[in-house]
């Protein structure tokens, strides 16, 4: 029975459905059935409650059409209209039934007052105050029964969000005067005392209770809040010790004082965490990269991660310890270490690389380093060789937004750095440094458009003794396509080059969606590395055509592109792979 129940429900959607689709027309089991009179809002609720008769036999239509009058009148006096005139008209010609419904609404019955209270601690809360000003439902309105039975649901819903778990309907009714055609509508809402947050009750785990109670979003004692155990469950989440968590509030254990116990059951994430990946790009060619992360070294909740990249052009090992402070996911503390050597036609560079740094996640999304790193770099460059040790202070801003879950259809990326070294201050040299990049896409439909820009400056006085990883060069996968990469620099007398003090780099992209998978894109770059503000030798530009395959873990881009303001019109190929931001 419970199948067939099932079936005939699916059916029975399955005609309703229908009916909203054809508006007056609803055909099935060779009946047809036409609505007259009615429009939009009357004609669809009409249409979707008289259905149509499952068969064409005789006798089964003709007891059809006898309930299609009571059928539109529930019908219609849901949406307010309790006295329409309703005519029934029954063709038949050959094997084809034809049921003409005429309706005449009539006038609708209007509310004439409404009348919506609180009592209880709801009555003195903004919020549910507020709501009462924002009903579905206002004197002069059509009784609409659906609108009515949303404002019930809007009350009750409001009261489970704000902690008002002993509430209840103290009156709740609808007087019509039919003669009149006037409705007065009675609700009052006992919201009883609104509850507390208690206490967060965890299990046992190899981290310190402190640590989990950081991560807890609000004071005990505060009024209750559905958003608290969504951040609480939020922020349990976004942790890097937990692969499963679930906060579940106890109100079943509300003590006398109204507190409600919130209970927190957690799976704790693999004490061990390793990964590969390889990739290809033009500018460093094939590569390996190795990571480790100890999601936890000890119950203070502390983090290391360690990283090995491997390729021709570059090398490098870096690791980071991190401390959380207070709250953990907004604010930590981080050691950090690395060593990376990079070898091109005109460059050698070894660096080591220590510091500390305070990570801080600030208003509006945006993320706050500040830090202090010590750099020991040799370097060949442009013939001249060179070692540098450097203290380095200083402060990055940066915010990443997109919208559209994994395959994002806009997003944004703000990032700038300020750093600087002086020699009174255990540095070989007096330098500053300022760096500012943004990236910006927006979608409608099929069709994409993108902009980036970049800027950099190097203000110092030994502009020889300055590493190169300092000093700015363009050209490349990231930077102007078209030509090579960090091909773009000032050169010295030699034709070697040498960096520059300044960098500016900008690019328009357009991307048409050929498939879920697949986007075709054309692309003009510009940019250069100078060492004048003025940038006297001129922006070299780049323009090309590509193509996008849209992976899990980010597309994969291929592009052809021609360096145009070069003579000699180069072409390359430029490939690479990563996040849209």
């Amino acid at each position: 029975m419970d199948l067939e129940h099932r079936q005939r429900t699916s059916i029975s959607r399955f005609f309703l459905f229908g009916a909203l689709l054809l508006g007056p027309w609803i055909a099935g089991g060779g009946v047809s059935i036409q609505i007259e009179g009615l429009e939009g809002e009357l004609r669809k609720n009409v249409g979707l409650h008289v259905g149509t008769p499952a068969t064409d036999d005789p006798r089964i239509v003709r007891r059809f059409a006898r309930r299609m009058p009571d059928l539109a009148k529930q019908a219609l006096a849901a949406l307010g209209y309790y006295d329409p005139q309703i005519e029934v008209q029954s063709e038949r010609d050959e094997d084809t039934w034809t049921l003409r419904l005429i309706v005449n609404p009539g006038e609708p019955v209007r509310i004439d007052s409404l009348q919506v209270s609180l009592e209880g601690d709801a009555a003195q809360d903004a919020d549910f105050l507020d709501l009462l000003k924002r009903l579905p439902l206002q004197t002069g309105d059509r009784l609409h029964h659906g609108r009515y039975t949303s404002m019930i649901r809007m009350i009750e819903n409001m009261a489970l969000v704000r902690g008002y778990f002993d509430g209840r309907f103290t009156d709740r009714r609808i007087e019509i005067d039919l003669q009149a055609g006037r409705a007065d509508v009675f609700v009052c809402y006992d919201s009883g005392p609104r509850h507390r947050m208690g206490p967060v009750r965890f299990p046992e785990t190899p981290l310190r209770e402190t640590l989990l109670q950081r991560h807890v979003p609000f004071e005990a004692d505060v009024p209750y809040h559905a958003e608290h155990i969504t951040r609480l469950n939020r922020n349990l989440s976004s942790s890097a010790y937990f692969r499963d968590v679930r906060v579940r509030p106890r109100r079943d254990e509300a003590d006398e004082k109204y507190a409600v116990p919130v209970d927190v059951e957690i799976t704790m994430d693999d004490p061990n965490k390793a990964g590969i990946g390889v990739g290809m790009t033009t500018d460093i060619g094939p590569r390996v990269r190795l990571q480790w992360r100890r999601p936890w070294v000890n119950r203070r909740g502390h983090i290391l991660d360690t990283e090995t990249e491997l390729s021709e052009v570059r090398q490098n090992v870096s690791a980071q310890y991190t401390i959380p402070l207070r709250p953990p996911l907004d604010h930590r503390l981080q050691l950090l270490y690395g060593w990376q050597r990079e070898e091109t036609k005109h460059k050698t560079s070894e660096k080591q690389t220590a510091g500390v740094q305070r990570e801080r996640l600030l208003r509006g999304g945006w993320q706050q380093h500040l830090f202090l790193r010590w750099e020991d770099e040799s370097f060949t460059q442009a013939g001249i060789r060179g070692n540098s040790y450097l203290l380095l202070p200083g402060i990055s801003l940066s915010r990443t937004r997109t919208r559209g879950g994994a395959q994002p259809d806009r997003g944004d990326k703000l990032f700038g750095s300020l750093m600087g070294a002086h020699s009174d201050l255990g540095s070989d040299l007096s330098l500053s440094r300022f760096r500012v990049e943004t990236k910006i896409f927006r979608s409608a439909g099929r069709h994409r458009g993108l902009i980036r820009a970049e800027y950099g400056a190097l203000i110092t006085e030994r502009f020889k003794q300055t590493p190169p990883s300092l000093r700015f060069f363009a050209g490349g996968d990231q930077s102007v396509r078209g030509f090579g990469y960090e091909s773009l620099s000032p050169r010295d007398d030699q034709g070697n080059r040498t960096g520059g003090r300044y960098l500016a780099t900008g690019s328009l992209e357009y991307s048409y969606a050929l498939s879920k998978r697949w986007r075709a894109a054309a692309f003009v770059d510009v940019g250069n590395a100078a060492m004048d503000l003025e940038f006297e030798d001129g922006l070299e530009m780049g323009t090309g055509v590509g193509i996008r395959w849209i992976t899990p873990v980010g597309p994969l881009r291929a592009d052809v592109a021609c360096g145009i303001s070069d003579a000699n019109l180069p072409v390359r190929l430029h490939v690479s792979m990563g996040a849209q931001l």
